[in-house]
Formats: structure tokens, C-alpha cells, sequence
């Protein structure tokens, strides 16, 4: 494969456009490759990944930039979408990480949602504490011999010498992006790379650098090639950043330097890094002299990062549990405090295996065993929160309900998210399925988790982690349909607290004008697409909102006539967690279901239902009746209301007494 040349015919057995249009509904637009060479490595990849066969990419002056290139042409051969993100993450990527491979797709999934182009991830993380940007480590010692590389960049036109911030300061080829982004990093790549095809014709300086020897300890037969194609990246994200490019980036914390490092030097690389930033942010010379200060030692002896930073591939990979949510994630640092005062929840899994955990006795297992009196003040409601995950706010309102719930009751049980905030109390848990195993060990007595997950073979979230979780804790989930499921898998023990009303949950004021004919907020995928461009191609006004909670949805829906509901797969389950608070605030709700559903009996005359194929009609024909629509809203928030979460929690109080 030659610079500049369209690849003349594409390796068999690349996915179709069907497979990557089911993949990326599945992640949020997202679609992340993994290559393999051979069936024992391809069973070593994340099974969220896309496997990708590499064997025809084995050259020595090779790597991941051929295969990107490849990927981009049979995409613009089958037509992926020009929003999609996509990437490649090696598998040694839990290797040299500190972060799991599905963390790497959901600050992915947030980056797009959130109006990025692309998402970096830089592994290296405490290089990028002590160099100034990617070429002063080669320069000072990483891949000795590039200066004349060095040299013909900057006679393109290209400064190498400004600093890279954590947008910019990137090595291993993490990262993923749109088209937008691809385009221009090919373009970018292509014009510098002919000329280095160029220059080793030629056999200058540059160009015998270029396809020499890297000097690189681990592949001897390595050229210098992929380590100046690699450092092309942060080079051309500088340059397109000024012409509007938008980039997201990987940002570690000091538990991730101290798990990667040890805890002093952790501490002492994320000093650094964090003034270095703090620099490129405000100019001020201080921090400047203060982050060269504290690098020079570290400088001298780099032998003390590189290891570490980049292992060998003989190492383990990294254990994660669903990435960034690991305990560390759930002892957040209080606002303010000092990362040196405090002290890192340990990441690593012990040098044994876990013992399993083993279903204790029933009587253990009794949700708000005592009754009411024993509870009233017992509880705090932890929202499981981890670091950069947003969309843990989609608990919030079910979690304001029953603290609602238990004020009306004359108790208390103040929200939290974060483990440090307990202050004695046992959590009532949202989000349980976002938690590690390990996390049962370390919670109170009288701790409960409620269960949101629908249990179906479909979902990723029920797994064996999450089941055994739920297996050794009191549960109580939102649905008797979903509880049976619950039995079927062996969780036989828990019980049901249904999603009720409290008042607390009526608080969205109403437009006067509402300018939104239909909303839709949720993940997108081929079914909903279909409806809402329906939609908006016949004139409505649509609105589509993802990855946004609170005050600005809530703004969203007071402006709209109808927010419509359609399910994500066509055996969905009647979403009330979401409808309930639609509901709660007189909002008129147009649901795909079926009306004889049992978990739709109680709301039938305050919801609009129609199954997938009449929901078009039914939505125009409610656009033009605004009586109808009132009427539906002001029946809704009456059957809600009748509902109450007070009722429904005391209920399960009494059946613990």
C-alpha cells in the first residue's frame, strides 16, 4: 500500500453495513475495531468490539495507519453514516490504559453526544506529565535519530516546538472520530507522508530517518515509519482545532496516576501534569518554571515512567469492571480537597482469586427487615455515579420520588453520590448494575439495591456480575413482570416497589407557546429514526435531545405538544421509570405498546397507545387536537397521582416488620 493510493481491492470478510449500523445502535453511534492475527488473540477481545483480521497488515513499516485507511475506504464504500464515531483500540489497550475498553466506548458515546468530532485517549499518561509534547520524548531519548524528521516538518510549514495539551498529547493511536475528523486527518497525514515517501527516494536526511531503524528496544525490526505517523496525530489536532475541529479528551485523575505509578510517584507525576495544563490554560510563567522545575529529575531518568507507562506486552492486562467504575469511582474526593490528603479506595484485584459470593440466608436478604420505625431515618439513596458518566442522571427523578416518599412518611433519606457522603446511613441503591462485586463487602447493613434494569437476555446489564450482586443483597425491583424474571435467574429473595408519585416530582412549568410539536429524548436507532424523520419530513417540528437530564430536558419538554415514547427493541417493555415522571407534570405522552399490556392497565386513559405502525397517524392526528392532548395530560397526572410512592414504600416497610 503505497502513500496517496486508493487500496485497490479491500480484504475479505470486513463487516457490512447492517453489522455496524446494529453495532452502533447498541453504543451510541459508536463503533470501536479490535485486531487480531489469529484465533487465540481474537478470543482475547472485548466482546464489544468489532474484530478486525489483520494478517494483511504485517509489514515492518506498518501498522495501525494502513488499517485505518483501510477502514475508511470501505466505509465510504458502504455508506456509514458520516456522524458515526469509529476507532481501533489494539488489545493491548487494558495493558497500557487505566481505563476498561467499554469506559473507552461510553466517554466515547459522550463525546459525540455532546457535539465532539473525535475522542483521544493517551495511555501514556505520565509522559505526558513530563514532556513538553510528543516529539521532545523522541527527541530526548525515545526513538533516538529523528531530528532530520524533525527539521523537514517544520520546512512544510508545520511548528513541532509548542507544547501539547491533553487534547493534543497523544500516543498509541487511542481514539475515535467522524468523518469530519478522518477526512481532514488523512488529507493532513497524506500530504506530510508523500513527502517523506519523497525524501527516501531521494535518500536525504529526512528520508533515510524516516525509513530506518526506530530504534525500538521491543521490535528491532521496526521502522521509524509508525512512530512518525503516530506523532502525526497530535500535530494535525493543533492545527485543525483552529479551524473549528472539536476534540474530546481522556483526562486522568490522581487515583489513576497512583494506580498506575504507586502513590508517591503517582502523586508527584499528577502534580506535574496538572500544572502543565494549568500553564497552557493561563500562560502564567510561574506554573511554567514550576512544572520545569519539578520535571528535570524525572527527565534524567526516564527509565522510572516508561516502564510503567508503556508495558511490556508480557503483562497482565489491567482488571476492570466496567472500566472507571471501579470503587475508586464511588469515593469521589470532596469538592475542594486536597489529592494528597486523600487516600485512593485500591483498585487492583487481590493476588487471589475472589472468593464467590455466597447467597446468605433469606432473613438477610429481607429488604427494611424491622419495619418503619427501625428505617425511617436509616437510609441515605446513593445514585451510583462514576467518574464522566452522565448518564447516571437518569435516575434522578425516581430517586427524588422516594426520598419524596419518605418525607411524606415523616423519615429522611437525602440523595447522595458519592460513598463518603453515607454519614452512617445505609444506601438505597440506584445504579447497582454500574458497581463492582467486590463493592458488597464494603457496604452497610440494611444497604438495598432497586433494580431499574428490564431482565431480559437482550440487555447487557444483566450479567454475571450484576446477577451475582443482586444474588447476595436485599433487592426490590420496579416491576412485578420484571421480579419474575428475577426468580428465574435465582434471585428468588427480592421484592417490589413500584414507581408511585410524590409531589415533589410535578415541577415543570409549562411554556405558554409551545413551539416543539413532538420530543423525543433518549438513544437513537434504525426503528426510532424512522418514526421521528417521518416525522419531521411530513413538517412537524422534532426534537431529539440524548445525554441530557434535568433543567435543560425539563425545558425541552414544557415546550412541547406530545413527547413521544417508542421502544428501543420491537419486544420492548413499558418504559414507566421515564413516563412516570412525564406524567407526574401533565405532559402528554403518545407511548408505542400494546393497550391489553398489564403494565399499561393502569395508565390507559392518560396515555396515547398505539402499536409501532400507527404511531405516525396517531401523532398527527393529536398535533391538530389540542383538546384531545389536554385531556390525555390532565388523565395522566390524576391516575399518576393516585399512586402514591408514600403508600407504595410503607407498603414494603410493613412486609419487612
Amino acid at each position: 500500500m503505497t502513500i496517496n493510493q486508493s487500496i485497490s481491492s479491500l480484504p475479505a470478510g470486513l463487516p457490512d453495513l447492517a453489522l455496524l449500523t446494529e453495532k452502533a445502535d447498541r453504543t451510541g453511534s459508536v463503533i470501536i475495531y479490535q485486531p487480531y492475527l489469529d484465533p487465540s488473540q481474537r478470543s482475547q477481545l472485548d466482546a464489544a468490539a468489532v474484530p478486525l483480521d489483520i494478517s494483511f497488515n504485517t509489514q515492518a513499516g506498518t501498522r495501525e495507519y494502513e488499517l485505518f485507511r483501510t477502514l475508511h475506504q470501505h466505509h465510504e464504500a458502504i455508506g456509514l453514516g458520516d456522524d458515526v464515531f469509529w476507532g481501533l483500540l489494539s488489545s493491548k489497550f487494558e495493558v497500557k490504559s487505566v481505563t476498561s475498553f467499554p469506559s473507552f466506548v461510553t466517554e466515547a458515546e459522550k463525546a459525540r453526544a455532546e457535539g465532539a468530532d473525535a475522542y483521544l485517549y493517551n495511555p501514556l499518561i505520565g509522559h505526558a506529565a513530563i514532556y513538553s509534547n510528543v516529539w521532545e520524548h523522541a527527541l530526548l531519548g525515545g526513538h533516538p535519530g529523528m531530528e532530520p524528521i524533525f527539521l523537514h516538518i517544520q520546512e512544510l510549514g508545520y511548528p513541532i516546538a509548542p507544547p501539547q495539551d491533553k487534547t493534543a498529547f497523544v500516543f498509541c493511536n487511542y481514539f475515535c472520530g467522524n468523518k469530519k475528523f478522518w477526512s481532514g486527518y488523512f488529507a493532513f497525514c497524506e500530504r506530510i507522508l508523500e513527502s517523506f515517501e519523497n525524501e527516501a527516494r531521494r535518500g536525504t536526511p529526512a528520508g533515510v530517518a524516516y525509513s530506518g531503524s526506530a530504534h525500538y528496544s521491543r521490535d528491532a525490526n521496526a521502522t521509524m515509519r509508525p512512530f512518525v505517523v503516530e506523532r502525526l496525530l497530535g500535530l494535525y489536532v493543533q492545527q485543525a482545532a483552529a479551524t473549528g475541529l472539536k476534540i474530546a479528551a481522556f483526562v486522568p485523575t490522581v487515583a489513576d496516576f497512583e494506580w498506575k505509578f504507586g502513590v508517591r510517584l503517582g502523586r508527584m507525576l499528577h502534580g506535574l501534569f496538572t500544572a502543565k495544563e494549568a500553564f497552557l490554560r493561563s500562560r502564567d510563567e510561574a506554573l511554567l518554571t514550576s512544572w520545569q522545575e519539578g520535571r528535570q529529575p524525572l527527565i534524567k531518568q526516564p527509565h522510572l515512567i516508561w516502564g510503567a507507562d508503556d508495558p511490556p506486552g508480557w503483562m497482565p492486562r489491567g482488571q476492570f469492571i466496567g472500566g472507571r467504575e471501579l470503587m475508586r469511582a464511588y469515593a469521589q474526593q470532596a469538592s475542594g480537597a486536597s489529592p494528597v490528603q486523600q487516600q485512593p479506595v485500591r483498585t487492583e484485584r487481590p493476588a487471589i482469586p475472589a472468593a464467590k459470593i455466597e447467597q446468605p440466608l433469606r432473613n438477610l436478604l429481607q429488604p427494611f427487615a424491622g419495619g418503619w420505625q427501625a428505617h425511617k431515618d436509616r437510609h441515605c439513596i446513593w445514585i451510583v455515579t462514576p467518574e464522566n458518566y452522565n448518564h447516571s442522571h437518569a435516575f434522578d427523578e425516581v430517586a427524588l420520588g422516594l426520598q419524596g416518599a419518605f418525607e411524606e412518611l415523616g423519615g429522611s433519606a437525602p440523595i447522595v453520590r458519592d460513598m463518603n457522603a453515607f454519614a452512617g446511613r445505609a444506601p438505597i441503591i440506584y445504579g447497582g448494575n454500574l458497581l463492582p462485586a467486590e463493592i458488597v463487602g464494603h457496604l452497610p447493613q440494611d444497604s438495598v439495591i432497586i433494580n431499574l434494569e428490564q431482565v431480559s437476555e437482550e440487555s447487557s446489564w444483566i450479567n454475571s456480575r450484576y446477577v451475582s450482586i443482586l444474588r447476595a443483597m436485599p433487592v426490590l425491583d420496579y416491576s412485578p413482570r420484571n421480579r419474575e424474571n428475577l426468580s428465574a435467574k435465582g434471585i428468588d429473595h427480592a421484592g417490589v416497589l413500584e414507581i408511585g408519585y410524590s409531589r415533589c416530582l410535578s415541577q415543570i412549568q409549562h411554556a405558554p407557546v409551545k413551539d416543539i410539536d413532538v420530543l423525543f429524548y433518549g438513544s437513537m436507532n434504525e426503528r426510532r429514526h424512522h418514526i421521528l424523520k417521518t416525522l419531521n419530513d411530513s413538517g412537524l417540528k422534532v426534537a431529539h435531545l440524548f445525554n441530557i437530564y434535568g433543567a435543560e430536558r425539563d425545558a425541552a419538554i414544557a415546550r412541547a405538544k406530545i413527547v413521544i415514547n417508542i421502544h428501543h427493541y420491537a419486544s420492548g417493555v413499558f418504559e414507566i421509570v421515564r413516563i412516570s415522571y412525564l406524567l407526574a407534570n401533565r405532559v402528554c405522552v403518545l407511548t408505542e405498546g400494546n393497550i391489553r399490556d398489564p403494565d399499561l392497565q393502569p395508565f390507559v386513559d392518560g396515555l396515547a397507545i398505539e402499536p409501532y405502525d400507527d404511531m405516525i397517524e396517531r401523532c398527527h392526528k393529536l398535533i391538530a387536537d389540542a383538546d384531545k392532548r389536554d385531556a390525555i395530560a390532565a388523565k395522566g397526572l390524576e391516575l399518576i397521582q393516585s399512586r402514591s410512592q408514600a403508600d407504595m414504600l410503607m407498603s414494603v416497610m410493613r412486609a419487612g416488620a
